[in-house]
C-alpha cells in the first residue's frame, strides 16, 4: 500500500492552548475545531494531536465533508487528496501556546 502523504495550507493559525493538569496529566485545547486532548507527557500530546488531526481529516474524507470542512475554514489542501482514507496521512501545521491556570478552568476537569 502506498501514502499519500496530503500537506493542509491553512490561511489562519491552528493554535492549542496547552497546559499541565495539577494531576501532572498534559492537555491541549483547540477552540478553532473545538477539540481537547490530554496526554501522560506534552511530547506523547504532540503526538497525540497529530493523530488527532489526522483521524478527524480521514473521517471527513471518508463521510465526503472535508471539502466543505475546508472551505468554512478558509483552508485547502496543496495537492490532489485521494478519494480512499486508507492511502492519506494528513500533516496539518498547528502552534501551541502555553495556557495560565485561569484559562483552562473552563476546560479541564480534574
Amino acid at each position: 500500500m502506498t501514502i499519500t502523504l496530503v500537506r493542509i495550507e491553512v490561511q489562519s493559525k491552528l493554535v492549542w492552548q496547552c497546559l499541565q493538569a495539577a494531576s501532572g496529566q498534559w492537555v491541549a485545547v483547540c477552540d478553532t475545531l473545538k477539540l481537547t486532548i490530554q496526554s501522560d507527557t506534552f511530547s506523547e500530546l504532540m503526538e497525540d494531536i497529530h493523530q488527532t488531526l489526522d483521524a478527524m481529516f480521514k473521517d471527513l474524507l471518508a463521510t465526503g465533508e472535508l471539502d466543505k470542512f475546508f472551505q468554512d475554514h478558509g483552508w485547502k489542501a496543496l495537492n490532489a487528496i485521494p478519494q480512499d482514507p486508507a492511502e492519506v496521512r494528513f500533516d496539518m501545521p498547528f502552534f501551541t501556546a502555553m495556557m495560565g491556570t485561569r484559562d483552562a478552568q473552563e476546560h479541564v476537569r480534574q
